[in-house]
Protein backbone atom coordinates (compact mmCIF):
# COMPACT_ATOMS: atom_id res chain seq x y z
CA UNK A 1 0.00 0.00 0.00
CA UNK A 2 2.56 3.00 0.91
CA UNK A 3 5.57 3.63 -0.27
CA UNK A 4 8.68 4.31 1.99
CA UNK A 5 7.85 7.47 3.74
CA UNK A 6 11.01 10.11 2.77
CA UNK A 7 9.34 13.40 2.62
CA UNK A 8 7.19 14.54 5.73
CA UNK A 9 4.42 17.89 5.54
CA UNK A 10 3.86 19.84 8.08
CA UNK A 11 1.01 22.10 7.94
CA UNK A 12 0.93 24.94 10.88
CA UNK A 13 4.09 25.74 12.32
CA UNK A 14 2.75 26.98 15.83
CA UNK A 15 4.62 25.03 18.62
CA UNK A 16 2.61 21.64 17.55
CA UNK A 17 3.88 22.22 14.17
CA UNK A 18 7.07 23.07 14.89
CA UNK A 19 7.67 20.01 17.29
CA UNK A 20 6.57 17.84 14.37
CA UNK A 21 9.30 19.12 11.68
CA UNK A 22 12.20 19.40 14.21
CA UNK A 23 11.07 15.27 15.05
CA UNK A 24 11.00 14.59 11.47
CA UNK A 25 14.21 16.45 10.61
CA UNK A 26 16.53 14.53 13.29
CA UNK A 27 14.92 11.58 12.06
CA UNK A 28 16.44 11.96 8.60
CA UNK A 29 12.91 12.93 7.01
CA UNK A 30 13.11 15.78 3.92
CA UNK A 31 10.38 18.11 5.57
CA UNK A 32 8.34 20.59 4.58
CA UNK A 33 6.73 23.04 6.77
CA UNK A 34 3.64 25.63 5.83
CA UNK A 35 1.49 28.09 7.46
CA UNK A 36 -0.80 30.42 6.73
CA UNK A 37 0.94 33.17 8.41
CA UNK A 38 4.55 34.30 7.18
CA UNK A 39 5.67 35.63 10.13
CA UNK A 40 4.73 32.68 12.62
CA UNK A 41 6.35 29.90 9.41
CA UNK A 42 9.53 32.32 9.61
CA UNK A 43 9.45 32.09 13.61
CA UNK A 44 9.21 28.21 13.49
CA UNK A 45 12.41 27.94 11.05
CA UNK A 46 14.38 30.65 13.11
CA UNK A 47 13.21 28.18 16.22
CA UNK A 48 14.31 24.98 13.94
CA UNK A 49 17.63 26.43 12.77
CA UNK A 50 19.45 25.50 16.03
CA UNK A 51 19.84 22.29 14.42
CA UNK A 52 22.89 21.19 12.52
CA UNK A 53 23.42 22.32 8.79
CA UNK A 54 22.94 19.08 7.77
CA UNK A 55 19.58 18.80 9.67
CA UNK A 56 18.67 22.04 8.53
CA UNK A 57 19.54 21.01 5.02
CA UNK A 58 16.32 18.84 4.59
CA UNK A 59 14.00 21.58 5.91
CA UNK A 60 12.16 23.34 2.92
CA UNK A 61 9.27 25.96 3.49
CA UNK A 62 5.85 26.18 1.44
CA UNK A 63 3.46 29.17 0.94
CA UNK A 64 0.14 26.94 0.41
CA UNK A 65 -0.60 23.81 1.70
CA UNK A 66 -1.09 22.48 -1.96
CA UNK A 67 2.76 23.33 -2.39
CA UNK A 68 3.41 21.89 0.25
CA UNK A 69 1.23 18.68 -0.55
CA UNK A 70 2.92 17.63 -3.65
CA UNK A 71 6.47 15.19 -2.56
CA UNK A 72 4.79 14.20 0.44
CA UNK A 73 4.45 10.95 1.54
CA UNK A 74 3.14 11.63 4.89
CA UNK A 75 1.45 15.00 6.37
CA UNK A 76 0.15 16.02 9.30
CA UNK A 77 -1.77 18.63 9.93
CA UNK A 78 -1.24 20.92 13.20
CA UNK A 79 -3.97 23.91 13.16
CA UNK A 80 -6.00 24.82 15.15
CA UNK A 81 -7.88 22.20 17.64
CA UNK A 82 -11.52 23.34 15.36
CA UNK A 83 -13.32 21.01 13.54
CA UNK A 84 -14.07 22.73 10.80
CA UNK A 85 -10.54 23.62 9.48
CA UNK A 86 -9.32 20.32 10.41
CA UNK A 87 -12.21 19.31 7.92
CA UNK A 88 -10.74 21.64 5.73
CA UNK A 89 -7.20 20.55 6.01
CA UNK A 90 -8.22 16.59 5.43
CA UNK A 91 -10.28 17.51 2.04
CA UNK A 92 -7.33 19.98 0.54
CA UNK A 93 -5.00 16.84 0.94
CA UNK A 94 -7.45 14.10 -0.50
CA UNK A 95 -7.44 16.82 -3.47
CA UNK A 96 -3.94 17.89 -3.83
CA UNK A 97 -1.67 14.81 -2.13
CA UNK A 98 0.04 12.21 -3.46
CA UNK A 99 -2.46 9.05 -3.92
CA UNK A 100 -0.61 6.99 -1.55
CA UNK A 101 0.26 9.60 1.69
CA UNK A 102 -0.61 9.10 4.58
CA UNK A 103 -2.85 11.53 6.76
CA UNK A 104 -2.65 12.56 10.13
CA UNK A 105 -4.08 14.43 12.58
CA UNK A 106 -2.42 16.33 16.02
CA UNK A 107 -5.87 16.88 17.56
CA UNK A 108 -5.92 15.89 21.01
CA UNK A 109 -9.94 15.67 21.24
CA UNK A 110 -11.75 15.66 17.91
CA UNK A 111 -12.57 12.85 15.91
CA UNK A 112 -10.36 11.39 13.34
CA UNK A 113 -13.00 9.38 11.66
CA UNK A 114 -14.62 12.39 10.80
CA UNK A 115 -11.79 14.10 9.25
CA UNK A 116 -11.09 10.71 7.64
CA UNK A 117 -14.79 10.66 6.47
CA UNK A 118 -14.18 13.57 4.37
CA UNK A 119 -11.37 11.90 1.91
CA UNK A 120 -11.99 9.05 -0.35
CA UNK A 121 -8.82 6.74 1.57
CA UNK A 122 -10.02 6.53 5.10
CA UNK A 123 -7.63 3.87 5.66
CA UNK A 124 -4.87 6.19 5.35
CA UNK A 125 -6.36 8.79 7.79
CA UNK A 126 -4.74 8.61 11.43
CA UNK A 127 -4.25 10.68 14.61
CA UNK A 128 -0.46 11.43 16.01
CA UNK A 129 0.75 13.28 18.88
CA UNK A 130 3.41 13.63 21.12
CA UNK A 131 2.84 13.24 24.50
CA UNK A 132 5.12 12.21 28.10
CA UNK A 133 4.44 9.40 30.16
CA UNK A 134 4.65 9.51 33.99
CA UNK A 135 7.97 8.44 34.35
CA UNK A 136 9.29 11.18 31.89
CA UNK A 137 9.34 9.16 28.00
CA UNK A 138 8.87 10.49 24.97
CA UNK A 139 5.41 9.15 23.29
CA UNK A 140 3.88 8.86 19.91
CA UNK A 141 0.58 8.45 20.52
CA UNK A 142 -1.36 7.08 17.18
CA UNK A 143 -4.86 7.29 17.27
CA UNK A 144 -6.40 4.73 15.30
CA UNK A 145 -9.63 5.48 13.37
CA UNK A 146 -12.24 2.64 12.58
CA UNK A 147 -11.00 2.45 9.05
CA UNK A 148 -7.28 3.03 9.61
CA UNK A 149 -5.64 0.36 8.30
CA UNK A 150 -2.90 -1.91 9.64
CA UNK A 151 -0.78 -0.48 6.62
CA UNK A 152 -0.99 3.14 7.68
CA UNK A 153 -0.63 2.39 11.74
CA UNK A 154 2.76 -0.16 10.99
CA UNK A 155 3.89 2.75 8.80
CA UNK A 156 3.28 5.56 11.69
CA UNK A 157 5.09 2.99 14.22
CA UNK A 158 8.24 3.35 11.92
CA UNK A 159 7.91 7.12 11.75
CA UNK A 160 7.35 7.46 15.10
CA UNK A 161 10.59 4.56 15.89
CA UNK A 162 12.91 7.06 14.12
CA UNK A 163 11.87 9.89 15.77
CA UNK A 164 13.31 8.21 18.98
CA UNK A 165 9.74 8.00 20.43
CA UNK A 166 7.92 5.18 22.17
CA UNK A 167 4.93 4.16 20.04
CA UNK A 168 1.41 4.25 22.10
CA UNK A 169 -1.80 2.80 19.38
CA UNK A 170 -5.24 3.86 20.49
CA UNK A 171 -8.25 2.91 19.35
CA UNK A 172 -11.01 5.72 18.36
CA UNK A 173 -14.37 4.56 19.02
CA UNK A 174 -16.41 3.76 16.45
CA UNK A 175 -19.06 6.54 16.91
CA UNK A 176 -18.11 9.68 15.44
CA UNK A 177 -19.66 13.24 15.45
CA UNK A 178 -21.27 12.73 12.25
CA UNK A 179 -22.91 9.07 13.18
CA UNK A 180 -23.80 10.85 16.82
CA UNK A 181 -26.10 13.24 14.84
CA UNK A 182 -27.59 11.00 12.88
CA UNK A 183 -29.13 9.43 15.52
CA UNK A 184 -30.63 12.08 17.23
Amino acid sequence: MNAEIKTIAVIGADLTGRQFARAALLAGYRTILEDVAPNRLEQAVTWIRNLSADVCSRLLTASTVEEALREADFIIEAVAEEMEMKIEMFTIFDKFAKSNAIFASSSSSLPIADMASVTFCPERCIGMRFSRSAGGKNILELVRAPQTSQETVAACREVGRRMGKEVVIASELPTSRKSAAAQE
